[in-house]
């Protein structure tokens, strides 16, 4: 059976440790941040179920030492790889490619916007490949729609991208749709390096009523993302994020899948090939809640009033330990069972 579980993030660990083999091994897109909120959430999903496993964490650094993590993990001999992120699953991907299929031990992914379209599994209802995993699903209609439940006169949506970033590409096609339908103006300001996002955010200077931050690796990184909430402050301009994370630093509201239950379901992935499960049988799995968050303070500062009806929704109110922040926060549920409440605002 499984042995116990040891979980080792830190790079030097993991190099004096290069014979040892693993149960589960972990590649992160990036250290830190929701990545690691995943990762948390697997564990203890793991333990819930019963399943000792012991694990090894890497993450990719975004140089060329990336491009042998693929080989250090498979000499590890894991049973399963946990693929948490985009550019983790497409490394693994293209790695794949190299090798014959008694080699390539099965993959499950998370935080992945578009794994068919990205060519990870074939179908969603059976995935037909060597990777399984979790989808990051959620339509930019229904974060757009956030904007305008609590700000109806919302007109001008700017957005950081880069556009050389796949998920971002394909996120802005389905917001360009979207934002019509809402008859909302898109303003784009592409970037390629962190380093270009003053010079983004100065083309929006006086053009936009609100900035929406997605799940691009460039923009959403802990000091560009800094830079837009500075900017958003100094400007007052409402930001819309993808998670609590920047609402606890800031941005308006947040609205988004749970990403700390991409963990949860990536955990049910691997348990169920762990117990001999083939990956080319198994579902895509898609978030169960869509979380909305708000910072009541910022709203103050912004003369924001978020509606009484969607505060009343919340789950729970919470004082953030920064105490900048009184977090008001909205899980709808998105199992197929509907949201909580008949309202446009309550179902996003």
């Amino acid at each position: 059976m499984l042995r116990a579980s040891v979980v080792l993030g830190c790079w030097g660990v993991v190099c004096a440790l290069l014979a040892q083999e693993v149960d589960v091994a972990i590649l992160q897109s990036r250290e830190g941040g929701f990545y690691a909120d995943a990762v948390q959430r697997f564990h203890q999903e793991l333990e819930k179920q019963g399943v000792s496993a012991q694990t090894l964490t890497f993450a990719l650094k975004g140089d060329r030492s990336d491009q042998d993590l693929p080989r250090r993990i498979l000499e590890r001999k894991p049973a399963v790889i946990l693929a948490v992120g985009t550019d983790a699953a497409l490394l693994l991907k293209a790695h794949y490619e190299k090798l014959p299929p008694a080699q390539q031990v099965p993959v499950v992914f998370t935080m992945v916007v578009d794994p068919v379209g990205q060519g990870l599994i074939r179908d969603v209802e059976r995935s037909g490949a060597r990777f399984a995993g979790v989808a990051l699903a959620v339509r930019p209609l229904r974060q757009l729609r956030v904007l305008q439940d609590i700000k109806p006169d919302i007109k001008r949506v700017g957005v950081l991208y880069n556009p050389k970033d796949p998920v971002s590409q394909r996120i802005l096609a389905q917001a360009r749709e979207d934002a019509a339908r809402l008859n909302l103006s898109l303003q784009e300001a592409p970037l390629e390096q962190p380093a270009q996002m003053g010079t983004a955010l100065q083309l929006l200077a006086g053009k936009v009523d609100a900035l929406w931050l997605i799940p691009d690796p460039v923009c959403a990184a802990p000091e560009p993302s800094q830079q837009v909430l500075e900017f958003a402050h100094k400007n007052r301009i409402v930001v819309l994020a993808f998670s609590d994370s920047f609402v606890r630093r800031g941005a308006l509201v947040g609205a988004g899948v749970d990403m700390a239950e991409q963990g949860t379901l990536a955990a049910e992935q691997v348990v169920r090939i762990l117990n001999g499960e083939k990956p080319e049988d198994l579902p895509l799995l898609t978030p169960r809640r869509a979380l909305t968050y708000y910072n009541l303070k910022t709203a103050r500062a912004l003369g924001v009033t978020i509606p009484d009806m969607l505060l009343n929704l919340a789950e729970r109110c919470t004082n953030e330990a920064t105490g900048l922040a009184r977090a008001a926060i909205v899980v709808l549920r998105t199992d197929g069972t509907g949201a909580r409440g008949s309202s446009r605002r309550a179902t996003l």
